[in-house]
């Protein structure tokens, strides 16, 4: 009985070890991204974020703010030119505000980074305009019937004394844009600084 006991104990031991050994050839061929324990992600839809880019320097020139968290939830993306549009824009979240500035070597201005975004994503071509011709381009459009990659102006942004449409950036829902601030990057409509400075939303032609 003893000796049967023996050999009992000696078979339940490799088949513990051959589990174990099992385990750890399939682990060897499980694609890398369960291997490493994160979750299965359609690669088709791209995450905008503000996360790990700050502090950009241009040309000696360097953003003054912070960046405000926000990662653009991946239904919206689901849109083809609105994805394309925001494709674009976060190459350039974390760059300083410049004045007149309208491509990456220089930085942007609030138009010259609309302009550029909307261009090079091959959404809508524009000429290099400013914010008050970017809303004469646009329809005029009630706020809450706003989508992703219309445009939000405001005014009173260069003081009171400054009349009419003063900046300008590309509304990506849940009453979030991005924008050439300083540094380019999300902002809440919502938030002090903006709420009562909005001059109205629009879409530019074909969108």
């Amino acid at each position: 009985m003893t000796h049967n006991r023996e050999n009992e104990s000696m078979l339940k031991a490799k088949h513990l070890l051959a589990l174990v050994l099992a385990a750890f050839i399939l682990a060897g061929f499980i694609p890398g991204q369960f291997a490493s324990g994160e979750s299965s992600v359609d690669e088709g839809v791209p995450v905008i974020t503000s996360v790990g880019k700050s502090n950009v320097k241009i040309n000696g020139v360097k953003s003054k703010g912070r960046l405000v968290r926000y990662t653009v939830p991946e239904q919206l993306l689901a849109d083809p030119d609105f994805s394309s549009l925001m494709i674009e824009a976060e190459k350039y979240i974390g760059y300083p505000y410049v004045y007149g500035g309208s491509k990456p070597e220089t930085s942007f201005d609030c138009s010259g980074f609309v302009c550029w975004v909307f261009n090079q994503s091959g959404v809508c071509r524009l000429k290099r305009v400013g914010a008050k011709a970017l809303y004469s381009l646009c329809t005029d459009i009630p706020r809450e019937e706003a989508r992703p990659g219309d445009l939000v102006f405001f005014e009173k942004t260069r003081g009171a004394n400054v009349k009419g449409v003063t900046h300008v950036g590309i509304y990506v829902g849940n009453n979030m844009m991005i924008h050439a601030g300083d540094p380019i990057g999300f902002a809440d409509l919502k938030s002090e600084n903006w709420a009562k400075k909005i001059y109205g939303f629009g879409r530019l032609p074909g969108k």
